[in-house]
């Protein structure tokens, strides 16, 4: 189903399975490393979170994820503290979850419930025909 919105998930990390395995392996006490707790929400050492796959499966929003460099190559620099969920519609970016928000998560299930609370507070979607993957190159 076409939405008209897309949910932009943004990692406070570079590309790279080095970097995002290095973050997930990292100690939280190690000031140097970066800091995503999104990343740390969703996945495990060997992989998404099941229940993580089958929400985003499941949800009539698509989805977008990049990393911090990634977004920064599509949409230019950002200020907003990472990790971030952002919404994009009517070629509009907004901020949707805040890293504050997301820090106060403890597990993808308190996540998912969260942002499902999120998602059934929009309005109807626009039923405009807008470009559905901001920012791609291709």
């Amino acid at each position: 189903m076409r939405s008209g919105r897309i949910l932009i998930f943004v990692f406070n990390c570079d590309r790279g399975n080095l970097s995002a395995i290095r973050n997930y392996s990292q100690k939280p006490a190690d000031s140097r490393a970066p800091d995503c707790h999104l990343l740390d929400l969703i996945s495990s050492p060997v992989g998404i979170k099941k229940a993580w796959k089958r929400f985003i499966q499941q949800l009539a929003i698509p989805c977008r994820f990049l990393h911090h460099d990634e977004y920064e190559e599509e949409f230019g620099a950002l200020l907003t503290p990472l990790p971030a969920i952002f919404l994009y519609s009517h070629k509009t970016m907004s901020l949707f979850i805040s890293a504050d928000e997301l820090r106060g998560l403890t597990t993808v299930e308190d996540l998912i419930e969260y942002l499902d609370k999120k998602i059934r507070t929009l309005p109807p979607a626009w039923s405009g025909s807008e470009d559905l993957h901001p920012g791609k190159k291709g």
